[in-house]
């Protein structure tokens, strides 16, 4: 009788902290379900009516919308552009990440400085930093252009050309983000046993052959996540295109996710805009289910 009293307070004391915990992240639950599940729900919804958000209330139409996305080759190819843009903003910036943590990662005086520094683009808001790069990108005054000049070579039209357009693009995202990625690397860093290191050492193994074999196997739970996050991010990428290169030239290196911008918010065509968010919702996590198989299956290989 004690045996089973005693089991029913330690019961209950869980059953405590249960309600505890489930009161402290209720709120973020109730957040993502506010601003992430309900418009998620509304797009879709929007995506089978026919609706300008200036000409009354939404008509039902049935798949009519995605019939014109599938048919249109202008939003497949926007959707694959969205797709291989966004792979190498993703490849870029986990390669870079990696190393700038590895850099972070050596003891040195100022080391705390050089941290904090690689998160501040991440904090400025893209519609100022990306002042920076207009004002090196302009074809006449720009700072690139008269640095050249003053070289003797001729100025670059930056906007003409796809390949410098793709070019910054990914300099710019690659800024933005290397900042924050860099960090979750170094804390997987720092949460590697430092005994592992020294034995290697002791058995004359490089300082490659440690990162090979021991630095990279460590970091392979925080790889999956960066490599999750980063897919998801590139492919909801728009705000680089818009600030950088507005689509051009001709429409080179316009994504997806730009076109839903202008035909909800520009054009209001918000039957279409909803259709084309559902699609490229659809995609990416088709595309994330399979690189989660891939890593789990990798990781059950090991």
């Amino acid at each position: 009788m004690v045996m089973a009293g005693r089991q029913e307070r330690v019961l209950t004391r869980k059953q405590r902290q249960s309600r505890r915990a489930y009161a402290v992240i209720l709120p973020f639950f109730l957040y993502i379900a506010i601003w992430s599940l309900l418009p998620l729900v509304i797009g879709l919804l929007l995506g089978f009516t026919d609706f300008n958000a200036l000409n009354g209330l939404p008509k039902w139409v049935g798949l009519k919308n995605f019939k014109t996305f599938f048919g249109s080759r202008d939003y497949i190819d926007l959707l694959i552009r969205q797709m291989w843009m966004g792979g190498l903003c993703l490849v870029a910036n986990v390669v870079l990440s990696f190393l700038l943590a590895l850099a972070l990662n050596v003891k040195h005086p100022l080391r705390g400085f050089f941290r904090t520094s690689v998160y501040i683009p991440n904090i400025a808001a893209a519609a100022i930093t990306s002042g920076v790069f207009i004002a090196l990108l302009n074809p006449f005054n720009g700072g690139l252009n008269m640095f050249f000049k003053s070289l003797g070579m001729d100025p670059i039209i930056w906007n003409y050309s796809q390949f410098w357009m793709v070019f910054w693009i990914i300099v710019f995202f690659v800024w933005r983000s290397v900042g924050p990625a860099a960090i979750i690397w170094l804390g997987g860093l720092q949460s590697i046993d430092a005994s592992l290191y020294e034995a290697a050492k002791v058995d004359g193994a490089s300082k490659v052959q440690q990162v090979k074999y021991i630095t990279i196997p460590g970091l392979r739970f925080i790889s999956a996540y960066i490599l999750l996050t980063g897919l998801i991010g590139v492919m909801q990428m728009f705000d680089v295109v818009m600030l950088i290169s507005h689509g051009n030239p001709y429409g080179k290196t316009d994504v997806l996710m730009y076109r839903i911008y202008r035909d909800g918010v520009i054009s209001f065509n918000m039957g279409m805009a909803g259709a084309a968010s559902t699609v490229l919702g659809l995609v990416t996590v088709l595309i994330a289910f399979v690189a989660f198989f891939i890593i789990s299956k990798g990781d059950n290989n090991e």
